[in-house]
Formats: structure tokens, sequence, C-alpha cells
């Protein structure tokens, strides 16, 4: 099987395309740094354990107090 570009040349009609290097960009390279640079800055506030939420049927540590009325009765 051939895939143009992976390993098989690449043609446009009857040219052969080659690899091309491009100019080198600094604009490119400070903005790189820099996203890298703001990337590792992110911190992650921690939450307490009751906010950060539970799975199964028991709330552990949390109070749920009594259970909601059911109809008019106080």
């Amino acid at each position: 099987m051939l895939w143009p570009g992976l390993n098989a040349p690449v043609a446009r009609g009857t040219e052969l395309m080659t690899y091309k290097r491009l100019p080198p960009n600094p604009d490119y390279e400070q903005a790189l740094v820099r996203s890298r640079d703001e990337a590792s800055k992110i911190r992650y506030r921690s939450l307490p354990p009751l906010l950060r939420g539970w799975s199964g049927s028991r709330f552990p540590g949390q109070s749920v107090g009594p259970p909601d009325p059911i109809g008019d009765c106080m």
C-alpha cells in the first residue's frame, strides 16, 4: 500500500514535490517558550473533601439533616 508523503513521493500533476526547509522564525520560538512557561504556572485550588463530591449511597462526613416533610405535616 502506498501512502503519498509517508512512504511514496508526493506528485502534483507531473511535478515531484520536494521537502523545503523554512527560514527560522524567532517569533515562533518566543511564543513557544512563553506558552511553555505559562503552562507550568497553572495551579489548581484544592477543594475541601465535602465540596469535591462523592459516589455511592453514603455521605461520609456529611450531615444531611432530617428528611423533607411530606404533604402538609409539620
